[in-house]
Parts: C-alpha cells; structure tokens; sequence
C-alpha cells in the first residue's frame, strides 16, 4: 500500500539499531504504536516474544489484524476466488466514482462495481457465518491493498485525478495478502496515548505522524471502504447552495502529534505513561518538534541517543514521481526505573 511515512525502506536500520542497544531481542515484548501500514509490527513478529499493534484508523487496524494477528496456517488462500468479479452497485459506485451524481473519480465506475460487490459479499459471509474473524480480516486487508493498486490518486486520497491514468484504467482484481510468519500478535485501534496506560513490554517503537497532514483526511477513502457505512459527508456553502466535499470528506480523527502546538506535549505525556525500558522513535529531519525539543523530552526520562540514516524517499509533483534524500531521524530513549 502507498503511505506517507512509510518504513519498509528502513527496517534493516531499524533492526540493527535496536539489536545494537538491547542486545538479543527474542525473549523481549515489541509495541508498534502507530502502527499505520504494519511494516514495522510485521518485520518483528517473527523476531519477539510477543509483538503489539496499535493505531487510530481503522485501515490499518484491518492490516494488523491480518498481517499480526493472523498466522498462515489458519489462512486458506483458495477462498480468494469466491470474490472475484462480482459486479453491483454500491457505496463506492454512487460516492467515489464517476456513476455517482457528485462525478468523483477515485475509482472507474467499472473497479467500483467489482469492489463494491466484493465488499458487500465479504460483509455478506461474515454476517452469514460462512467465513469466521480471521478470513474476514484476511479479505479486507486483501480489498485494501488490492484496490489501492487501482486507485485514481498520486498515492493519498486527499483528491483524484482529472483523468484515468495508468493502474487506475486497469481492472481491479482481489489478490491474496497473506499474513506473515510468526506468533499472532495483539493488534488495537485507538488514541495511542490512552493506549500506552494499558500494556508494558521492553521495546516501544514509535512512528508518530511529523508534520501537520491528518492521516485521516489523506486515508478517508480506504477507512470509508473498510468500514461500508453511509455517512454524512462535509458540506460547504458555493453561491447560497449546500455542496458535499469533492473528495468525500467526512468527520475525521485529528493527531495532536500534527499539531505543532500540541505535539510535544502530546510525546512527553505518552513517554511519561510508558512501561518499557527501551523506546525507539522514528522522526523525519522536517518535523514539526525540533531537534533540540526531542532531545530535552526524552533527556528527561531518561539516557538520550541520536541515529541518523540518509534515503531517497519518492515524492509526488504534478503527477511525476521524482527523488530527493531525506534523512531519517531515530531517537533513543533507556528509561530509567522509576
């Protein structure tokens, strides 16, 4: 799945920085806290005793609910097939695509008859008792990260294109995400620093959002799509008429990590609550909490470390994929025994 942030490009950094402080980590309890794609919760969940997920949104509690929680031997991938090419009319058909009477275009009216059919027999077999919790997850983590193939965007849905390009004239087809190796981990979808008062372990990863973009406005649709529900789309006044939003905006929760006003607060209380000993947090050298700032927060807690690891991260422009080297930022926090 395309996702601002994304750590897939860093887990080897990430590992061998974490190996280097804590030593053997296979007896040691991981948390990934914001856990957005699951990348970093799925790399570990073969390496720990015991591995933790959390997010707000409820996409990517449906990806760790699959790729953590889940283990393939209790995945049948065959069952795939039974939700392929089933065209009907539904939620995205009429609000995301250009069938609709809004015109949107983050989908062809033809991909969003297939994933409107397919959604609706997913929910249709749960309800019915023909597939059981872990299949149901299985599905849905697959409907994301398949439709996300042919999805008429630059890689968030904050907007659609003007014009069917690409993938997104392709036609979608489900396809089997499987879950990873490894012990089932525990997976959770709720305020990360509500979270945090609730579980301890020895290893905290933290990827909190750095800059002032809401995932939830650039992930609406995929939330929209996992969770098949009507809602009441954002309206505004245009020359005295009410106009739902263009890009099927509705109500949203915001981060105060992307606030910069909130979000270092925000961090100290989270490392204030926090039972695990070592806590490693991925920050990007454009974030809203300077470096200085990070360094006196976490100082307080406990003993401070910097890692810095530069990469080419892909950056949309005008519809053109272009690189540019950014660099990774991975504070270090020992705790010290209260």
């Amino acid at each position: 799945m395309r996702y601002i942030g994304s750590k897939k490009q860093l887990l080897e950094f990430i590992e061998e920085s974490i190996k280097e402080e804590c030593g053997d980590i296979s007896d040691m309890v991981f948390c990934d806290l914001f856990s957005g794609t699951v990348s970093v919760a799925s790399h570990f969940k073969d390496k720990c005793a015991k591995v933790y997920a959390n997010d707000w949104e409820y996409y990517s509690y449906v990806l760790q609910r699959n790729y953590l929680q889940n283990v393939p031997e209790d995945i049948d991938e065959s069952i795939i097939k039974n939700y392929n090419g089933i065209s009907k009319i539904g939620l995205v058909t009429e609000n995301l695509s250009p069938y609709g009477k809004e015109g949107r275009m983050f989908f062809t009216e033809q991909n969003a008859k297939l994933i409107d059919g397919c959604r609706q027999k997913i929910e249709s077999d749960f309800q019915s008792g023909v597939i059981n919790e872990g299949e149901y997850y299985f599905l849905l983590c697959s409907l994301i990260e398949s439709f996300d193939k042919v999805a008429n965007t630059t890689g968030v849905y904050g907007a659609f294109l003007k014009k069917f390009r690409g993938t997104a004239s392709k036609k979608f087809e489900l396809k089997a995400y499987k879950p990873l190796k490894g012990k089932s981990g525990v997976t959770h979808q709720g305020d990360s620093n509500e979270y945090i008062k609730e579980i301890k372990g020895d290893i905290l990863y933290l990827d909190p959002p750095y800059n002032n973009r809401q995932y939830g406005a650039n992930y609406h649709i995929i939330n929209y799509i996992a969770e098949y529900k009507d809602v009441k789309f954002t309206e505004k006044t245009v020359d005295g008429e009410k106009k739902e939003s263009k890009t099927a905006l509705y109500d949203y929760n915001k981060s105060e990590y992307s606030i910069k006003n909130k979000a270092l607060k925000a961090l100290e209380d989270l490392l204030g609550n926090s039972d695990f000993k070592y806590i490693f947090l991925s920050y990007n050298d454009e974030g809203i909490i300077s470096m200085d700032d990070m360094k006196v927060v976490m100082s307080k807690f406990g003993t401070y470390s910097l890692k810095k690891k530069e990469y080419r991260r892909y950056k949309s422009n005008n519809h053109e994929q272009t690189q540019e080297n950014v660099y990774e930022l991975l504070h270090i926090l020992v705790k010290e025994d209260k």
